[in-house]
């Protein structure tokens, strides 16, 4: 090898991408880590998704995002989410990964409603526990689904490197940061029109679901209870007046008791099954800038509520404001994890 060629691949930064896209926008992440050196720098871009959200839009908003963001490789990892996707966490006894495999070929059925030619299937280990027993998490995807997200990546002009799953990217993006929690703690990312909620312990996610309840059925209830346009009534709901703030919180009612109800139900089932309470909830994603779904949550005893930011421990690269980063934040937990991966 040439020592041009030499130095070139040793001091280069190592580049990963991480494309998350939402029903709303697309989130773009970028992370570059010199070999030598243990820093970070991350670029982002979100850009929403105009009109009236077809392929073609998608595939326009990738693009764009793809060119702000200064995309230094065509690789590109991605997620999938929604309700054709089955996840699920078992526990087993300690095998060898080729038993594991065998296991899974025969029991099959039991966890999918499709046909074995129809679906893409994958599992992975988790954590060891006590007794001989182990934690395993399985993915069963439609494969058309698989299809078209690999399809409409190579028609933005890129190439999917790794296919994901919100819930795992999530957990990526907060083991990066610094000042997490290590105890039991529930993810909650609200988005557009989902929301995905994952238990973590000590790093490892030992739950996760996805809600067709977000930020989207929040405003749209305030606007519809409240007599008042869209837009006004995202602008009420992350930044309530006081003298509306009852009417509004009985005007969410219906919307938040579905979220609540989901919540507890999880927390009742891990806190069965990992034996411990889970007393601190981290928000994050769009919806989670609505104070008035905040201070519903606070209501709820024995559990802290907080925030945390993905960007920890990166250098951040923007060309926008301070302000208009932070107001970024909440957006990138899964692009950044995705990045991570």
């Amino acid at each position: 090898m040439p020592l041009s060629s030499f130095l070139k691949s040793t001091f280069n930064p190592i580049v990963s991408i991480g494309l998350d896209i939402g029903n709303f926008n697309v989130k773009i992440a970028q992370i570059e880590k010199g070999r030598f050196s243990k820093s970070r720098l991350l670029s982002f871009a979100i850009v929403p998704i105009e009109g009236d959200k077809s392929r073609d839009s998608v595939i326009k908003a990738i693009k764009q995002a793809y060119q702000d963001v200064k995309g230094k490789s065509k690789k590109v990892n991605v997620s999938i989410s929604g309700p054709n996707i089955i996840m699920r966490y078992i526990i087993m006894p300690t095998m060898k990964k080729a038993d594991l495999s065998r296991s899974f070929e025969f029991e099959l059925e039991k966890y999918t409603p499709y046909k074995k030619e129809e679906s893409v299937v994958n599992y992975c280990v988790l954590t060891n526990l006590p007794d001989k027993k182990m934690l395993v998490l399985i993915v069963i995807v439609e494969r058309r689904i698989i299809e078209e997200r690999v399809n409409l990546i190579k028609d933005a002009g890129l190439q999917p490197q790794l296919i994901d799953v919100d819930a795992l990217a999530l957990t990526e993006a907060f083991k990066a940061v610094p000042s997490r929690s290590k105890g039991i703690v529930a993810l909650l990312d609200i988005g557009y029109r989902t929301s995905k909620l994952v238990v973590v312990k000590d790093d490892i996610p030992y739950f996760s679901r996805d809600s067709e309840t977000g930020e989207y059925e929040i405003i749209q209830m305030i606007s519809e209870k409240m007599d008042i346009e869209f837009n006004l009534a995202k602008e009420w709901s992350r930044n309530p007046q006081e003298s509306k703030v009852k009417e509004m919180a009985e005007a969410i009612k219906p919307v938040l008791d579905t979220l609540l109800d989901e919540l507890f139900l999880c927390f009742e089932y891990c806190e069965r099954n990992l034996q411990k309470r889970i007393d601190r909830l981290y928000l994050s994603g769009g919806g989670s800038k609505a104070k008035i779904l905040l201070e519903s949550f606070e209501k709820i005893p024995n559990l802290k509520i907080d925030f945390w930011e993905p960007t920890q421990g990166f250098k951040v690269f923007s060309s926008l404001t301070t302000e208009k980063v932070r107001e970024s934040t909440p957006l990138l937990g899964v692009a950044i994890g995705l990045a991570l991966s």
